[in-house]
């Protein structure tokens, strides 16, 4: 496993689990939010909860 792969894994898991984008871009010791952004789209996940949260219309 590369060092790259190990960061990768270790930013989509905190981010899975729940913890903000600006805590893991400070854990990962990025300068720009917008660079941990790039870990954030991997999880379908998270955007399939939060389109369910949307009430039922009918």
């Amino acid at each position: 496993i590369t060092f790259h792969c190990s960061r990768h894994t270790f930013a989509v898991m905190m981010l899975d689990l729940g913890t903000d984008i600006y805590t893991v871009s400070k854990l990962l010791g990025h300068r720009e939010l917008s660079t941990t952004q790039i870990y954030a789209k991997v999880l379908d996940k998270n955007k399939q909860a939060a389109v369910a949260k949307i009430p039922d219309i009918f």
